[in-house]
Formats: structure tokens, C-alpha cells, sequence
């Protein structure tokens, strides 16, 4: 029993921590990426453990049976199989009735994985107490489990972030990890010579498996790509005519079958801004793919530019090639890496540096930063100007996060120009939306001196997009208030607390 007591506790810590990094997959296409999420998961997991862990103790000091800590780990494989059938609609409920940032998050964690993980967390003091055979060598057999445990945890963090989430689709993973401790379980009963409860164990297990993939939802059919990347959710959908890229619960990017080159989403003609300032460049980097709707429409129409697009996860790119109509080629070139990475390792100089890596709830803090602006700032040609596309207010209670970002680019260029998508049509300061915000170290031009450039390069049929003279002319020129937000550095970016609330 010895043997077997020790392959349980180590398969029971591989679960656990696996479990908790699959968990993010699971909530993110409801409640994003955000350190709320991973905050909820981890303070969840933890406090799961110290119930299990007391527990556990008391339950095996009243029946020290090895047939009973079978038991509790066919127990929690049961309590986590049907994790994936279940999330669905209790995520789906806690989204509608909108508990805010935190707490959203932090009840979905509870409610879909702290019963499996106190159960979980009760093996390891279980086994503790089987193992132990005198009080003189109870702290060499606790210390003894304990660390398989842990590097069954190991084990299990490094297995699901480098290799199933690769292969194996969220809900399989999860699935997979359940009959995993069942299959534990009814080895344990085995191995105790516990014939009856084996083999009823096995058959609710073989029972549990084909109700389950019965049960698995089906897909809409307007659904035409999803996968688990060790970064998103990606889906591809389409709806009528148009194809749709989203990342986690975020649309990203959007197609027009039909009128390939008509602009679902009216920021990305406001991504052509640059040319106001820069109207014949030649050399462009973009950081955030997306489905490649601008850096494909920047080398059609500018045939001088060549443009650079890092996009830190492969599988969006995958994507975007294959349902988008993404060619790289000479003149588009993709890396799939870091943004502040591939500045860092960038070589020559760039005319126009685009970001579009922000969401309105996860912002990667390290591409919102001092250090960052001032990194793009020496990776610019002279009379360069930086373009990022943020999610957030003008001024309003929702308005913080964009402001901190305004400020800290303030910081780091002479001019910035601030271009609020569609603010014309819907000219409300404090409603959330798409600001392109430009900076450069070239003098500022005045409002008119703007618009006029912009209808000439339409005039001239240089610029093509759109809604071009119009994103010219929602040009925001009301002073920003900073006073009360903070300029981001990589040492102190509080990112999460200025995301807006609603």
C-alpha cells in the first residue's frame, strides 16, 4: 500500500495545480485575463487546500481506512469531470448579473472549483496518517508526502501550461484530469483489496465517461475555429457576411467576405492616422496582430511602406493566415514574439511604430509603460511618431486608464495627439470607446492644418480607407486631466485598479 499511497499523492498534486492553470482558460472568455482572474484562482486554490488540509487531518484521525482515502480521491475525480458541463451557464450567470472586475471572477472560482480542491487537499494529511507508523517518524513521513505532492504540482503546472493545453482542448483537459484521480481511486481500492468498491467505482467512472461526451455542448454553427492557446480562447465566427476574430470574451478583429476591403470596425481606418504626419512611410512595426486587417491594408495601399507585426501568440497568427487572408511576404513580415521584446531586438530605424495589443480589461502593463514609450522612442526615424490604439474614456469615472497612459506618453514625447473613435457621431467625453492616440518630437500642427492634409491624401487617392477625413477631424484638443492618475513604470503600473469598472 505504501507504493501506491505515494503515486496518489503525487497524481492528486499534478491535478490540483493543473486544474488551477486550466481554470484561467475557463474563465477568461467570460471575465478576460486580467490579474483579478488569476488572483481569484490562486486565493481560491489556497483557501481550498487549507480546508482540505484540516479536513483531511480530522477525517483520517476518526476513520484511518485505505479504503475510505480511496474514497476522497474518487470523490474529487467526480466533483471535477463535469467543471467543463457546468461553466457554461453558472459563468454565463455571474457575467449577466455583473458583480464587478473582482468579484466576478472570484465567484465563478468558487463556485466551479473549490469543492474538487478541498477534497484534493484532503489526500495528503490522509496519507500522512496511513503512512504513519510511530509519533518518532510522523515528521519524516509527512515531509516525505508532502514533497511528492509538491512535485506532483510541479509536475502537473508544467504539464498543463507547456503540453495539453497545446494538444488538448479546455474541456478534454479538465475532463482527462477528473478520471484521472478516479482511475487513482479505484487502483487504491485494489491494491486494499476493496474488490466491490473497485469495480462499482470503474463502472461509474465508464458510465460518467459516455454520459459526458454525450453531454459535450455543440457548437453554434456560426462558429468556424476555436482553440486554447497557452495565451486566448480564440474563436473565429462568422455572421452573415462578416468573419470575426475574438480573444477571450474580446472582439478583435473583423472581415467582410464579400467587400474584403470595407472596415468592419471603424478604429482601424483611425490606425491609418499616421499618414497625416507621415504621408509616404517605409518602414512600419505593429505590435498585436489581431486578424491583420490594418498591416494587410498598409501594404496594399502604401506601396512604399514595409511593415514588421509582432504578435506574441503563433496560434492568433495560425489564425489570422488562415481565416483572414493574412500573406506575409517581403513587404508584411510576422514574428510571432513579445512587443517590448522584438523592439528590444529590432534593428534600423521605423517611421511609424502602431500598438494594438490593449483590451479594455487586460492590458499587457509592460507595453503601457515609461520604459516602453521611451524603448519605441529610440526605435523611431527621425520625425517618427508612435500610434496606440487604447481602450477607455476622455474624462468620467471610466477615464483613469486612459489618462495614466496619456500622461506617461506626455512624459516621453514632445507632441501627442489624441483621436477619439467616432467622437463626432457620439461626442460623450465620458464614454467608453477606441482613442488612437499619436506622439511624436516633430512640432505640433494645428486642428485645420490636420484636416487639410487629411483631404488632400484622399483627394490625391493616397489614403483610401473610409471614414479617413473624419477620423482627422475628431481631433480632441480639451486639455487631459492627470492630476489624479499616475505615471506607469515597469516598477509601479497599478493597471488593474484604473481598468474601467463597467
Amino acid at each position: 500500500m505504501r507504493a501506491i499511497l505515494e503515486i496518489i499523492v503525487f497524481v492528486s498534486g499534478g491535478v490540483l495545480l493543473a486544474l488551477e492553470i486550466i481554470a484561467s482558460r475557463v474563465l477568461a472568455p467570460y471575465f478576460g485575463n486580467s490579474i483579478y482572474v488569476w488572483g481569484s484562482l490562486i486565493g481560491v486554490f489556497l483557501a481550498a487546500l487549507s480546508v482540505g488540509y484540516a479536513v483531511g487531518g480530522r477525517f483520517a484521525d476518526r476513520v484511518p481506512s485505505p479504503g475510505v482515502f480511496s474514497g476522497i480521491v474518487f470523490l474529487a475525480g467526480l466533483l471535477t469531470v463535469p467543471i467543463p458541463l457546468i461553466a457554461g451557464p453558472v459563468l454565463e450567470a455571474i457575467a449577466r448579473a455583473d458583480y464587478g472586475p473582482q468579484l466576478n471572477p472570484l465567484i465563478g472560482a468558487v463556485v466551479l472549483f473549490a469543492l474538487p480542491s478541498v477534497v484534493m487537499g484532503m489526500v495528503s494529511p490522509f496519507a500522512v496518517r496511513l503512512r504513519a507508523r510511530a509519533v518518532g517518524t510522523m515528521g519524516q513521513t509527512a515531509g516525505t508526502l508532502y514533497a511528492i505532492s509538491t512535485v506532483g504540482s510541479i509536475v502537473g503546472t508544467l504539464a498543463a501550461s507547456f503540453v495539453l493545453i497545446n494538444y488538448m482542448g479546455v474541456r478534454a483537459i479538465i475532463q482527462v484530469l477528473g478520471f484521472a484521480l478516479m482511475a487513482m481511486a479505484v487502483l487504491g481500492w485494489l491494491v486494499a483489496r476493496r474488490q466491490l468498491a473497485a469495480v462499482t467505482g470503474a463502472a461509474l467512472a465508464v458510465l460518467l465517461a459516455a454520459g459526458v461526451s454525450r453531454a459535450q455542448p455543440i457548437a453554434p454553427p456560426s462558429l468556424v475555429f476555436a482553440r486554447d492557446t497557452v495565451y486566448h480562447r480564440i474563436t473565429v465566427t462568422d455572421e452573415g457576411t462578416v468573419r470575426y476574430l475574438k480573444l477571450d470574451n474580446y472582439w478583435q478583429s473583423a472581415l467582410d467576405l464579400e467587400r474584403p476591403r470595407r472596415t468592419v470596425f471603424a478604429y482601424a481606418d483611425y490606425m491609418h492616422l499616421p499618414l497625416v504626419f507621415i504621408p509616404t512611410p517605409r518602414q512600419a512595426l505593429l505590435i498585436g496582430l489581431g486578424g491583420g486587417t490594418v498591416p494587410e491594408r498598409y501594404v496594399a495601399d502604401y506601396p512604399t511602406v514595409r511593415m514588421d507585426v509582432a504578435e506574441i501568440d503563433p496560434e492568433v497568427v495560425a489564425a489570422a493566415r488562415r481565416y483572414f487572408r493574412v500573406q506575409p511576404g517581403d513587404r508584411l513580415r510576422i514574428a510571432a514574439r513579445d512587443g517590448r521584446l522584438h523592439l528590444r531586438l529590432a534593428e534600423g530605424a521605423h517611421d511609424i511604430i502602431l500598438t494594438d495589443a490593449y483590451l479594455i480589461d487586460t492590458i499587457p502593463f509592460h507595453l503601457a509603460t515609461r520604459e516602453f514609450f521611451r524603448l519605441a522612442k529610440a526605435r523611431l526615424a527621425p520625425g517618427g511618431l508612435v500610434a496606440s490604439n487604447v481602450i477607455g474614456a476622455l474624462d468620467g469615472p471610466d477615464s483613469r486608464l486612459f489618462r495614466a497612459i496619456y500622461k506617461t506618453i506626455r512624459e516621453v514625447f514632445r507632441t501627442v495627439y489624441v483621436f477619439p473613435v467616432d467622437f463626432g457621431q457620439y461626442g460623450s467625453a465620458a464614454s467608453l470607446r477606441n482613442i488612437i492616440v499619436i506622439a511624436t518630437d516633430e512640432p505640433a500642427l494645428s486642428a485645420e492644418e490636420i484636416r487639410r492634409r487629411a483631404r488632400e491624401l484622399v483627394a490625391r487617392g493616397v489614403v483610401t480607407v473610409d471614414r479617413f477625413t473624419a477620423a482627422a477631424a475628431d481631433l480632441y484638443q480639451t486639455p487631459i486631466r492627470t492630476g489624479d492618475v499616475p505615471v506607469l513604470t515597469d516598477d509601479f503600473a497599478p493597471i488593474d485598479a484604473l481598468i474601467p469598472t463597467r
